[in-house]
């Protein structure tokens, strides 16, 4: 039994059932059960929807390695270095499509209406979408793929492929520019979860945009990011064609200032990436509670 108290002014005042209502509305938010049978519902049909796209994207270093093993065996050798190129381009080919596939239909007026009625609160909605699409899809397609590597690595004969990949995964960057000095300058500024902010600024943009869109979702964001990219490397052109027109003492001083550059360019993406991924999934977020259907 809830007991009350009468406080000075005459009122009645209850502890308990104000506790019981903020225990109601955190359950109406997020439910550890409930959350989990989201996680289980999205789990059986992730391969129905994303199945063909991860075979066929698993399909075409078996396909490179073939290739290279029937007609440049004798000329020709895959070194880790180009293998992890190619798994980096094909993680983010399976980085782009994985929203536009798992959750396509989501802000379809009338295919939507399954996600709409499944009984789980708007976050427990958004985090499981999260899940798969930020989480399940990387793991799964790195996995597969180093897999993949490792066994055609390890066939015999005339073999093209030289080396294991995951040998790289612990000195390389997502993706290499170049081996330039200033680009192993950039490399060498380490900062906290520097590489998980820019890979959740670059996923989180696809996630939103495919609850914006109904149509031609990729294709859109890519023209789009595309626009961004042409006024970013414009503004980057004529940042470089201004140092070289400043007058510098020595080459020593022109090489400071330019660690300097890329130092403050390193240290405005960092910041750019947090604040975008954080605003990328708040609108998104925001998108799943207020779609209509």
């Amino acid at each position: 039994m809830i007991q009350t108290q009468v406080e000075a002014h005459g009122r009645v005042s209850c502890p308990q059932s104000v506790n019981i209502k903020k225990l109601n509305i955190m359950n109406k938010t997020f439910d550890i059960k409930r959350f989990g049978n989201v996680l289980r519902y999205d789990a059986m049909s992730y391969f129905q929807k994303f199945g063909w796209t991860l075979l066929i994207l698993f399909a075409i270093p078996i396909g490179i390695w073939f290739l290279l093993y029937t007609n440049f065996h004798d000329s020709a050798d895959a070194t880790g270095d180009f293998r992890y190129v190619m798994l980096n381009a094909l993680f983010i080919i399976a980085m782009i499509l994985a929203p536009s596939r798992l959750y396509k239909t989501c802000n379809d007026s009338r295919r939507g209406i399954q996600f709409a009625m499944m009984p789980a609160s708007t976050l427990e909605k958004f985090l499981s979408m999260l899940f798969y699409c930020a989480l399940v899809t990387p793991l799964l397609y790195i996995a597969g793929f180093t897999l993949i590597d490792t066994i055609l690595t390890l066939i015999p004969g005339s073999n093209p492929y030289e080396g294991f990949i995951f040998k790289y995964f612990s000195h390389n960057d997502l993706v290499r520019v170049g081996d330039s000095d200033m680009t192993e300058y950039a490399q060498e500024i380490k900062l906290p979860l520097q590489g998980l902010f820019a890979w959740l600024a670059y996923v989180s943009i696809f996630i939103f945009t495919n609850m914006v869109f109904k149509k031609r979702k990729v294709s859109k964001t890519i023209g789009i990011l595309a626009l961004i990219g042409i006024v970013v490397m414009v503004i980057f052109i004529r940042s470089i064609i201004r140092i070289e027109d400043l007058d510098f003492a020595t080459d020593e001083a022109l090489i400071e200032y330019i660690k300097l550059f890329i130092k403050r360019l390193v240290y405005a993406s960092y910041v750019w990436n947090i604040i975008l991924s954080s605003v990328m999934l708040y609108f998104t977020y925001y998108k799943i509670r207020k779609q209509k259907y």
